[in-house]
């Protein structure tokens, strides 16, 4: 008998049983299963696809914020990022674009000049230097505030770039958003929002040098430049920088804090949610829903460009060459001066003595200031006109740099590219004689020293307000010299190549100059697209004219010291013999009558000159207009 049979019992086989729970599973657990798979990996796709699109809006947010500028009262326009003067939104009232200063930049020199007065030991800079960090602590407050505000694309608020372009990242990030997500991904919800990272950022900004001078630790330095959103103390002040590197860049969103208030918050994040449409029709008979949200997140580093161009010159001149007492820079800040009177004046109305309605006020003090106090003012304002251009064993190797010039020859102090600092006599003198900018500082010094010498000192300072605030009609700028390409001529000291060791010049700023002469007006070279001031390195078209000073820097700061002759060196009397013999009458008989001898007369050489007048601005201006 067969197994099927076995004990009179009928046996059913097995095999259909397994066929048809086979078939169950591959119905109601395989089939769901590979469906769902594949909409999962149709998922990913999409999620993948959506988060490079949100990457990329962040990217533009990012870019948006580094365009936006703000009018600073103490500083001019800042912004993320440094620009050169070309933009229509940056005029100054003189009609000439100003440069904007990027708030890293702005950090790095406060910072560094804050060492440069604790290692001089001068108070003075000291005070200066506290007065910019506090006043810039107010600048990142508006700063951080804007930028919030733009990333929230608060209506009715105008932000702008440079050039007056409206910047509105909301909008942007919304219009790329739409433009490059999927069909079947749309868009619910966006949200922009700043903020600042954990474990640093770029900074573009290389820490000062030498690094034993730059109050520095390794946690604050990444790459030879500042680390972001660290607090790098110098003097007991504390100072941080925004994170910003050469070009936008995605960064990690799990190191992003909100903004707090501490930090310059330009980290942007850009969180969005979208809805996968037509994702799981097929599973919809499975009781799923037809469309899946999706959200996103990104955060980015905004950009900064480089600050370029050259700084503002300072010019040093002795009427009759250094004497004892006055040898280098230290000696100005020592305080061996005993000060007859010390005025200070502002320039009003116009650039003085230029202008017709320009004049001087006298400034009221509730203390004096001394004549190394003034020495010490007008150095850090020229220093600060040079960001952080110079090494910081440059500037103190530049105090103890003896004077070896000869009476009325001119010292030109300026930024080199490596960082030291250019000093040199200059042939001839490009700039203006005796001229104080609108809203700028002069300074006149009666003082006296050693050996009874009594010099005079003037103090021209064209760079210690800045902005279109307080700036007056050059924003605080350096004033350009003429012809507009001096640093190139040999007749001022000049050429090419030394040019651009000092950034300046045809191959130091990369533009090539038309009208040397400067006599073009500031409208046409900012308005007119046709007009070329300068053009590009290679002479093609430039559309965005930069401020005439830009090519071989102006002058910042001027110096004069005047009155040190010696009384030994003064002119005596001189006896003369004067033989004045009008022709003698003729007698009939053809013989001359006998002629008195002429009178002896003794003619005395002109007085000395005032002391004032022994400083050859004040001759020029006395004889052309006024004192």
């Amino acid at each position: 008998m067969s197994e099927r049979y076995r004990k009179g019992i009928k046996v059913r086989s097995h095999k259909g049983s397994i066929l048809l729970l086979s078939l169950l599973l591959l119905c109601f657990v395989a089939v769901p299963l590979i469906l769902v798979g594949g909409q999962m990996a149709l998922y990913q796709v999409d999620r993948v696809r959506a988060q490079s699109v949100v990457e990329g809006a962040g990217l533009v947010a990012a870019n948006d914020l580094s365009r936006v500028i703000i009018d600073d009262p103490h500083f001019g326009y800042v912004s993320l990022s440094n620009y050169p003067p070309i933009g229509k939104a940056t005029c100054a009232p003189d009609g000439e674009p100003l440069p904007v200063t990027g708030i890293n930049t702005l950090v790095g020199t406060i910072r560094q000049n804050t060492i440069v007065a604790h290692e001089l030991n001068n108070q003075t800079m000291a005070l200066l230097a506290d007065n910019d960090k506090c006043k810039m602590d107010e600048t990142i407050k508006t700063l951080n505030t804007t930028m919030k505000a733009v990333l929230a694309g608060k209506s009715g608020a105008k932000f702008c770039d440079i050039q007056g372009t409206r910047v509105q990242a909301l909008a942007d990030v919304n219009e790329f958003l739409k433009a490059n997500l999927p069909a079947n991904i749309k868009l619910v919800s966006v949200k922009l929002s700043s903020g600042w990272l954990t474990n640093g950022g770029d900074t573009a900004i290389a820490i000062p040098q030498p690094l034993n001078l730059a109050q520095l630790n390794k946690a604050a330095i990444r790459a030879g430049k500042y680390q972001a959103f660290t607090d790098v103390p110098a003097v007991g002040r504390t100072f941080t920088f925004a994170g910003v590197g050469p070009a936008s860049s995605l960064v990690s969103p799990a190191n992003f804090h909100e903004a707090d208030g501490k930090h310059i918050c330009s980290i942007v994040k850009i969180e969005c949610t979208f809805a996968l449409q037509d994702l799981c029709k097929p599973l919809g008979a499975l009781g799923l829903n037809s469309s899946t949200e999706l959200k996103t997140v990104a955060c980015c580093q905004p950009y900064t460009m480089a600050d370029v161009g050259p700084a503002g010159a300072m010019t040093l001149r002795f009427t009759q060459g250094p004497v004892a007492g006055l040898q280098t820079w230290r000696d100005f800040l020592a305080g061996g001066f005993h000060d007859n009177q010390v005025t200070t004046y502002d320039a009003v109305g116009g650039d003085y003595p230029l202008d017709t309605e320009a004049h001087m006020i006298s400034q009221k003090h509730e203390t004096a200031p001394t004549t190394s106090q003034e020495f010490a003012e007008h150095l850090y304002y020229w220093l600060r006109n040079g960001h952080v251009k110079p090494r910081l064993d440059a500037v103190l190797a530049m105090l103890n740099d003896p004077f070896r010039s000869g009476p009325a020859q001119i010292y030109a102090y300026e930024f080199a590219s490596d960082g030291s600092i250019s000093r040199r006599i200059i042939a001839r003198d490009p700039f203006p004689i005796g001229v104080t900018s609108e809203a700028q500082a002069q300074t006149v010094a009666d003082t006296s020293i050693q050996g009874g010498l009594t010099p005079i000192i003037i103090f021209r300072d064209d760079v210690k307000n800045l902005g279109t605030t307080n700036g007056g009609q050059h924003g605080g700028q350096p004033l350009a010299g003429y012809p507009l390409n001096w640093c190139e001529l040999p007749e001022y000291g000049g050429d090419e190549h030394a040019a651009a060791k000092l950034n300046k010049g045809h191959l130091g700023t990369k533009l090539t100059l038309v009208d040397p002469s400067g006599q073009a007006l500031p409208e046409d070279a900012i308005n007119d697209p046709n007009f070329s001031l300068f053009q590009n390195f290679e002479g093609k078209a430039l559309f965005h004219q930069p401020r005439r000073s830009f090519y071989s820097g102006g002058l910042a700061l001027d110096i004069e010291i005047g009155g040190t002759s010696t009384a030994d060196s003064d002119p005596a009397p001189v006896v003369a013999t004067a033989t004045a013999a009008p022709p003698s009458p003729v007698s009939a008989a053809g013989s001359s009558p006998p002629v008195e001898p002429p009178p002896t007369t003794t003619i005395a050489a002109p007085m000395p000159l005032p002391a004032i007048l022994d400083i050859p601005s004040k001759r020029y201006i006395f004889a052309n207009r006024k004192i």
